[in-house]
């Protein structure tokens, strides 16, 4: 005959599973709101992007890049030698 449950193991059991659950909802959203932000990012042809840099300007001293390949105005992937009208330079940027 099995050993019925404590109310103190019935309760971390319970716990548990409710974290499980509160964590895979995050999750989700968390994959749902960056797929939305991606979706409102302007189409690379639309920013005038390019794979190579102009000049001295390139996406990897750019205000807007995300290492390693990301930009938070330009639908991506964006490689850091990349181009685009949007380019802001950071402070200091070499």
């Amino acid at each position: 005959m099995a050993d019925p449950l404590s109310r103190r193991t019935l309760i971390e059991r319970g716990g548990l599973a409710i974290g499980i659950l509160i964590a895979g909802r995050a999750t989700s959203r968390a994959v749902a709101d960056e797929e939305i932000k991606e979706a409102d990012k302007i189409k690379q042809t639309d920013a005038h992007y390019q794979r190579f840099p102009k000049g001295p300007q390139r996406c990897q001293i750019c205000l807007q890049f995300i290492p390693p390949e990301q930009c938070k105005i330009v639908q991506g992937p964006i490689f850091p030698q990349g181009w685009c009208q949007f380019f802001a330079a950071k402070e200091n940027a070499q």
